[in-house]
């Protein structure tokens, strides 16, 4: 216990920086399963095959 009270901050911002790159993570996987693109065009291996190429 006394461990887990003189890390308190340190185990605080972990979970914070955790949530937020699982947050990030959700998005990523929301948005393509949505169709949209999260970066751009130019830079994405299936710039041709998305739906983005057709419009």
């Amino acid at each position: 216990m006394e461990w887990i009270m003189d890390n308190l901050a340190t185990i605080i911002v972990g979970l914070l920086l955790l949530t937020a790159v699982i947050l990030a993570i959700c998005r990523l996987i929301r948005n393509h399963r949505n169709g949209k693109c999260s970066g751009g065009c130019p830079g994405c291996s299936l710039a041709g095959k998305c739906s983005h190429s057709k419009q």
